[in-house]
């Protein structure tokens, strides 16, 4: 996780080991149990009731309106609230971000893992994920 402003980790000093890495770390979310790919706004919000609705059930999936970023379904207050999950390019390195870049992760595992931790911009810290229900 890291501030605005502080040093970027991970950099080789060769772009080729850096942009390979980010496509690495752009993916390495699609492994996790709290990770549904399409599913729509609709299907997150019943898996999570169906979970219960407790404070901190949580998953992500990707945004069916905007192809490029991710959403972070989760409970809270006996309501489901979602919020958008946005890519920001710096310095030709991709992050994520949930608070308009002030924190920012390399990827989605370090997003959730810091917000399991620390409530941030969220009502509430990610507490219990909707596992992926085989079909």
């Amino acid at each position: 996780w890291r501030k605005k402003g502080c040093l970027r980790l991970g950099t080789h000093g060769s772009p080729t080991a850096s942009s390979q890495s980010s496509a690495t770390n752009m993916a390495i979310h699609r492994s996790q149990p709290w990770f549904h790919h399409k599913i729509s706004r609709d299907e997150a919000q019943r898996l999570i009731i169906q979970q219960g609705l407790v404070d901190g059930v949580f998953l992500v999936r990707d945004s069916q309106s905007n192809p490029k970023t991710f959403v972070l379904s989760m409970s809270h207050g006996q309501k489901i609230k979602h919020f958008q999950i946005i890519p920001v390019e710096d310095d030709g390195e991709m992050f994520h971000t949930l608070d308009d870049g002030h924190t920012r992760f390399t990827d989605l595992i370090q997003l959730v893992e810091f917000y399991q931790l620390n409530k941030g911009v969220l009502p509430c810290k990610l507490k219990h994920y909707c596992a992926r229900i085989a079909l």
